[in-house]
């Protein structure tokens, strides 16, 4: 079979990716981790293994939207580092300090009424795993309300829900939950969950 112009053979590549791996073993702190060589948007990135797998493997089944599920795990995992909320143990930011920090070096998303600081993987003090770029996308798109980009993103028993609560600042006053809208049964109209 003849080569086309411009292609390579797939022994060629071979020999290429075996000179030139993509991923690479890096061991930071605790968590022995896989750091990307070569990435298409960001060099920054890294790849880690699940961590609580076993654990998560135990619950039989999960009620509700991805949403839902995302926001009672990482609630729970707040709650159980820093107190149930209202609780004296569990620190409180208002909007005005959550504003005051939204800047290249020192960022704070709020996530379902939950503060948290993404300055130290902007600062490289820590490593986020999808690079810094994603959080200055999060920074020009929405500002601080990071909710509906970290379901986008993460899951239930991913790392980032795991490891949300090092990062918490605290709990947003006067936050309220947005209500919940859905299709009427005769699926012309939207109408509050609460009514249906």
């Amino acid at each position: 079979m003849a080569q086309l112009p411009g292609s390579t053979k797939m022994s060629d590549m071979e020999e290429g990716i075996a000179a030139n791996p993509v991923v690479k073993k890096v061991s930071t702190g605790d968590h022995p981790q896989m750091k990307r060589t070569r990435s298409g948007d960001s060099t920054d990135t890294i790849w880690e293994t699940a961590e609580g797998a076993a654990e998560d493997d135990l619950e039989e089944e999960t009620r509700g939207t991805k949403e839902e599920t995302v926001f009672r795990k990482l609630g729970l995992l707040v709650a159980k580092k820093w107190g149930a909320k209202g609780s004296e143990k569990r620190p409180t930011v208002t909007q005005e300090e959550l504003q005051k920090h939204s800047s290249e070096e020192d960022f704070w998303v709020m996530i379902n009424g939950m503060v948290f600081d993404m300055g130290p993987f902007l600062r490289d003090e820590a490593k986020h795993p999808g690079g810094k770029a994603i959080l200055m996308r999060q920074l020009e798109l929405t500002g601080s309300d990071a909710g509906a980009r970290f379901v986008r993103w993460h899951n239930a028993a991913g790392n980032a829900v795991r490891r949300a609560p090092e990062y918490f600042v605290g709990d947003l006053l006067g936050w309220t939950p947005p209500k919940k809208w859905r299709l009427c049964c005769c699926r012309r109209r939207s109408v509050p969950e609460e009514v249906l």
